[in-house]
């Protein structure tokens, strides 16, 4: 008979996790926490970086939008001359040009030339007559319109005489769209002959520049009313006193033929009209060194007879330099971002502007009148500006940059860095965006 093993079949059925096991079991469980809580305890820290991202992005876009709206000026702006100046020693320019004419008594409207703004200065040329033979275009009155200014009256009292009047006017910040010279019979001389002869035709045109000095336009003018019956028109010359002037030229003869064009002095025809028996030519060119002109001249090409005229030649100015205050890179003496009396107040102004150093005892972004904006005591903002082309628009030719990069570098707890660039293009010098 067979007697079961009890004792051994009653320990096979109690087997369980050794020592051995269970401290395994420990340690592996253990590692397996302490992993998820680095990687909890790492998110956890890192969690707080695109905030820091975001508020740093936020505060270098605000301050690169604020530099780029500051002029960007050839002067200072608190610089006297900073209206009128442009790149120093850079010429006038052209810009266009628009005529008209009229054969009755009344209102000769010319329209503002097309790219016209604040601070270009135009040029009016005017030429009228009476009816032949009347010899005496003073008894035509000519009213100018409001803002400009007469520079020069030619009244040619020979026979078959004719006028020609000069006025100049610099644009302000709202132009009409054109301008109304009035005309109207006078008895200047005694004879009344624009009333007995009758009035003949005024016929013109007005010329449009950019780059003149604003403030004192004109260098030199003269004019001549010519003696001799000719086919030719020469203006006296004049002495320019200053580099790179533009010369503007106007010729009026009592006849309805053309002008030759280009001009025979080696300028440019800006435009010419012919209004009834009288036809006029304004011309300009480019001086670029001080001196003496020379007489320019204009050729009526027929087929009316040799007659007698008026020639008249003007100097415009370019842009003073700067008074005192040119502008520079950096900040002006006692320029700082945060000061009412002197704060910056052009684009350079702002290359080395440091937020932790910008003035003593001040850190933080704050406002532009120092006070500190609450939650942003720990980032910091720095600026710089230099000359770098973009695209087409470099130096021009003087040198003088007409486009900056900006760079604006914020950093904020932690180290956290955004760096933007942007441009500031000298589109309109002296004009503020």
């Amino acid at each position: 008979m067979s007697i079961p093993n009890d004792r051994h079949s009653s320990l096979r059925r109690s087997g369980g996790l050794s020592l051995v096991e269970l401290t395994m079991f420990i340690v592996i469980v253990g590692a397996a926490v302490a992993g998820i809580i680095g990687v909890i305890a790492v998110t956890t820290r890192a969690s707080a970086d695109p905030v820091i991202r975001k508020q740093a992005l936020a505060i270098a876009e605000a301050m690169l939008e604020e530099v780029q709206l500051q002029p960007f000026t050839y002067c200072d702006p608190d610089d006297p001359s900073a209206d009128a100046a442009n790149a120093a020693g850079a010429p006038v320019a052209f810009l266009s040009a628009a005529q008209a004419s009229i054969t009755v008594l009344g209102n000769l409207t010319i329209n503002k030339p097309a790219g016209t703004a604040q601070n270009h200065v135009m040029v009016a040329s005017i030429g009228f007559r009476v009816n032949s033979p009347g010899q005496y275009s003073t008894d035509i009155a000519v009213a100018a319109p409001a803002g400009w200014t007469l520079v020069r009256r030619l009244d040619n009292l020979n026979s078959t005489g004719s006028g020609l009047a000069i006025y100049r006017k610099v644009a302000g910040a709202s132009e009409p769209a054109s301008y109304a010279w009035g005309f109207s019979c006078i008895n200047a001389s005694g004879g009344n002959t624009c009333v007995t002869l009758g009035f003949n035709a005024a016929a013109g045109g007005i010329t449009s520049f950019s780059g003149v000095d604003t403030a004192t336009p004109i260098d030199v003018e003269n004019g001549t009313s010519t003696a001799v019956a000719s086919t030719t028109l020469d203006t006296p010359s004049v002495t320019t006193t200053v580099a790179n002037t533009m010369l503007v030229t106007s010729h009026a003869i009592p006849n309805s033929n053309t002008w030759a064009n280009p001009p025979t002095s080696f300028m440019t025809q800006a435009f010419q009209r012919t209004g009834g028996t009288l036809m006029i030519q304004a011309s300009y060119a480019v001086q670029a060194a001080a001196g003496a002109t020379g007489t320019k001249r204009a050729t009526d090409l027929g087929p009316d007879a040799a007659d007698l005229g008026n020639a008249h030649i003007l100097v415009l100015k370019p842009g003073s330099s700067c008074g005192t205050l040119a502008e520079a890179i950096g900040p002006e003496a006692g320029e700082t971002r945060y000061s009412a009396t002197l704060p910056f107040d052009n684009v350079n102004d702002y290359h080395g502007f440091d937020s932790n150093v910008a003035q003593s005892g001040l850190t933080g972004i704050r406002n532009i009148d120092g006070t500190l904006i609450a939650g942003l005591e720990g980032y910091r903002a720095t600026v710089s500006v230099a000359g770098q082309a973009l695209g087409a628009i470099g130096n021009d030719a003087n040198g003088n940059p007409q486009s900056l990069l900006i760079t604006v570098t914020v950093t904020g707890p932690g180290n956290t860095t955004v760096t933007l660039n942007g441009y500031r293009t000298r589109y309109a010098p002296n004009v503020l965006p």
